[in-house]
């Protein structure tokens, strides 16, 4: 069985999301490519059929040229719902999926393989083996990343703030699993960020990666969650780790620095991810990185 991508965009043209569309095509992933899209121009669209995504759509804007989602929204909170409904059709004909942000997102390897080898792995290790779901950690605990910290504040009060404080920060940016277990996981996300303070949090983003944490810190989630490391070379959160950082936020960190060798972002030991979040945040590596991708 094969494998999906899913991605969603708003308010982006197709040069702002060529890195990933390149970087995945380059990888050898050959499973299906999803995007959703609130507020897409045309042409964008179009060049993303022509690359073979299967696409959801709103409301056809004839005047703007675009497909619009007319209503007041958070794209970090609505995605889960229709990446939800959008994969429920795809039940029983799909292994894993891997949902990821687009803008910021490059993929250095193709992730079906990676997540095959993880998997075997924990059966390997354990032959009762029940591990559905495949995170990565953003290497800092709740108490020592302010904007992580408020955010849980903002979101879910002091009690959840309490509870998460010394847990290491999962990152939900990069999320995948097996196929029938993600789409509850999104519905979970979906539903807990309704019971949040609201969709747009005080000092940016939503509530998803708050709800997410609250979520994977609960019986059975987290029975059922493989926790990978950054030095495990799954995915590099480079909002919290790379070294555009201070030392003292370094400090803080429970793993080593990513590095670059030849262009290609790497765990400390050299080992190259196989995706590349928040690059955006490393001024010396972004154009590094879109220009390989271009």
């Amino acid at each position: 069985m094969k494998d999906i991508v899913i991605g969603s965009i708003t308010n982006y043209d197709f040069n702002t999301i060529r890195p990933y569309v390149n970087s995945l095509d380059q990888s050898g992933f050959d499973g299906l490519k999803v995007m959703i899209c609130y507020n897409i121009g045309f042409n964008t669209v179009e060049e993303l059929v022509k690359r073979g995504y299967s696409i959801l759509t709103f409301k056809k804007d004839e005047q703007k040229k675009q497909f619009t989602y007319d209503r007041d929204f958070n794209i970090c909170v609505e995605r889960f719902l229709h990446m939800w409904y959008f994969l429920k059709k795809f039940e029983g004909k799909y292994r894993y999926i891997i949902s990821t942000d687009v803008k910021d997102v490059v993929f250095q390897k193709n992730p079906s393989e990676y997540l095959q080898f993880n998997f075997a792995k924990e059966t390997r290790k354990d032959i009762f083996n029940t591990k559905s779901i495949n995170v990565s950690s953003e290497s800092v605990k709740y108490c020592n990343e302010p904007w992580g910290f408020h955010n849980m504040f903002k979101s879910f009060g002091g009690a959840l703030c309490e509870h998460t404080k010394d847990n290491i920060i999962v990152n939900a940016g990069v999320l995948s699993g097996k196929f029938n277990v993600m789409i509850d996981l999104f519905l979970n996300i979906y539903m807990l960020c309704n019971g949040a303070s609201g969709h747009h949090i005080e000092g940016g983003g939503g509530p998803d990666q708050a709800a997410l944490n609250v979520i994977l810190n609960m019986k059975p989630w987290k029975d059922i969650t493989i926790f990978n490391n950054s030095e495990d070379s799954w995915a590099a959160q480079l909002g919290t780790t790379g070294p555009q950082l201070s030392k003292d936020q370094h400090n803080k960190l429970v793993e080593a620095v990513p590095i670059m060798v030849d262009g290609v972002v790497c765990t400390s030991e050299g080992n190259p991810f196989t995706i590349v979040h928040q690059y955006d945040r490393v001024s010396e590596w972004k154009n590094i990185i879109e220009e390989r991708f271009k």
